[in-house]
């Protein structure tokens, strides 16, 4: 498999990926980000077209400045106001401004280098990009003062009554309204207002803003596990407050965040932190806290469960997807027999390992080849670009559906793809001798991904659900174009190992559903 045509599909698939996603998702004002996208996606198809043994150059060329650095500047700035750092929070969103230089983004990274003075030389700073900032970006600019005044009220105000802004300045209101629905003591609303915007609001401060909500919601286990994993590098200080602002919330132990914010606006080193803290003690002595409702305690109940979900997975490393782990194991080793007895792009090689070829199936009863042909690649390329989705994806599916399901579910897409070449292969449909790889039984993980989004959906039809059903689509449309255009790929096998994941999952849900209504029907048997 030629590398150069690898890295041009890849790249360019990537680009075409960002695109359909801006589009499904209804992002009006990232004609920019589309752009530069586009750029990748001709400059691609061009050098494939007249240079193929450089395109994964070119392309590469075009894709890290315009594409990826920007993404990684703008992803250091955030990590490094997380932890206290302005100035080289100011610097990266500089960077990230030179490279995609847009009016957003040259306003973001303007906006970031007015946090790293004092709160009054902060207001200055801001006052003084009014003139030069766009009017549909001006709110935010208002609300940005408002921040650095802590005045909630105009806070709120400001970013609540925005109807005639552009999607992107709306997006970027939700995190100051929630921020002033918490510190304003409406904390029901607060949930309510993260609950149906947390979908578009996934991103570099996505934990920050959930940890927000965790605290005023009363849920100081949650943000504990969220300020050791996720946000780990914020100052002892910063933990410490709102660890204390969740107890005070929680009603159960609000005694402990009453003294500890209480320690903290006597003693802490940051004057905004004694600030905060003892602004907080103010607030909740208010009767004017807004109580919450049972669906916003469902909401936080929900939110708590992913948080500790999600450690729980991240504390378990390997031992969460022991499947994944031992399958990569196995194709790592056959590889390494590959190259030991002659070359992992010599046929007989391959044949004498297990590749799947009809002759040695039906004439000589072969059938095991269905099995260990998955566990062969031909060449590094091949290998390495398997391994990478099979990891992936094992690892999001097995913690969720268990080490023994996920290994079934890949061992049937194994063999029905397999199966499926085969019967192609013996009709004279295809032109492949043998067939090898793993991509099948990867393609199963897919289709069973596929049927978990499309069981969300027909539950919920919830708009999230319908847009990553919308991406999936088009991951698998890309992915057959990509097929088509590569040499020595069998399409056949990935969609057929597509839909023995998408039936296997969908089956086994169904007889689960099944087995549980005749539990509740006849009870549990003596």
């Amino acid at each position: 498999m030629d590398l150069q045509l690898i890295i041009a599909l890849n790249v360019m698939t990537i680009s075409a990926m960002v695109i359909g996603a801006s589009i499904i998702y209804g992002a009006k004002d990232a004609q920019p980000w589309l752009a530069v996208n586009a750029v990748v996606v001709v400059v691609g198809a061009l050098a494939l077209w007249f240079t193929p043994d450089t395109a994964g150059t070119w392309t590469a060329i075009f894709f890290l400045p315009l594409v990826v650095a920007p993404i990684v500047l703008a992803r250091l700035s955030s990590r490094s106001l997380q932890t206290g750092r302005m100035r080289a929070g100011a610097t990266y969103a500089w960077w990230s401004s030179l490279f995609h230089p847009t009016a957003a983004n040259r306003l973001q990274a303007k906006l970031t280098a007015s946090l790293t003075g004092s709160d009054e030389a902060n207001a200055q700073t801001l006052k003084a990009l009014i003139p030069e900032t766009p009017l549909e970006f001006r709110p935010i600019i208002a609300v940005n003062l408002a921040l650095t005044r802590r005045d909630w009220r105009e806070m709120l105000a400001i970013s609540s009554v925005e109807p005639d802004a552009g999607p992107a300045v709306r997006v970027a209101m939700k995190p100051f309204e929630i921020r002033a629905l918490a510190e304003t003591g409406r904390t029901d609303s607060m949930v309510h207002c993260y609950a149906s915007t947390k979908d578009q609001l996934a991103g570099a401060n996505f934990a920050s803003l959930r940890m927000l909500v965790l605290a005023f919601g009363g849920r100081p286990n949650a943000v504990a596990s969220l300020l050791e994993k996720q946000l780990s590098t914020m100052d002892d200080e910063t933990k410490a407050y709102w660890v204390a602002v969740a107890h005070l919330y929680s009603g159960v132990n609000s005694a402990a965040g009453d003294r500890a914010l209480a320690k903290l606006a006597a003693t802490a080193t940051n004057q905004k932190t004694r600030a905060a803290a003892q602004r907080q003690l103010d607030t909740f002595a208010s009767p004017k806290r807004q109580p919450l409702s049972s669906s916003a305690s469902a909401q936080l109940d929900a939110m708590e469960h992913q948080v500790f979900y999600d450690a729980a997975v991240k504390t378990q490393s390997f031992r969460a997807y022991p499947v994944t782990v031992a399958l990569i194991g196995l194709c790592l080793l056959a590889f390494a027999a590959e190259i030991y007895m002659g070359g992992s792009e010599d046929t007989n090689t391959l044949l004498k390992l297990g590749a799947l070829a009809p002759a040695n199936v039906f004439e000589k009863g072969q059938w095991w080849r269905l099995i260990t042909a998955t566990f062969l690649h031909f060449g590094p390329i091949h290998l390495a670009s398997n391994m990478f989705v099979l990891w992936i994806f094992g690892r999001m599916l097995e913690p969720m559906l268990g080490s023994l399901r996920l290994l079934s579910i890949y061992l049937f897409g194994a063999v029905a793809s397999s199966a499926f070449v085969l019967w192609l292969m013996s009709a004279n449909d295809t032109d492949y001798g043998f067939l090898v790889g793993a991509s099948g039984a990867i393609f199963a993980l897919l289709g069973t991904e596929a049927a978990i989004v499309l069981l969300d959906w027909l539950r919920d039809r919830a708009n999230f659900d319908t847009r990553k059903l919308s991406m999936l689509a088009m991951m698998l449309g890309l992915q057959i174009a990509i097929d088509l255009s590569l040499p020595n790929v069998s399409l056949a096998a990935h969609l057929s190992g597509f839909a023995a994941g998408l039936v296997a999952m969908l089956a086994s849900t169904q007889i689960y559903r099944l087995s549980r209504s005749q539990t509740k029907r006849t009870g549990p048997l003596s």
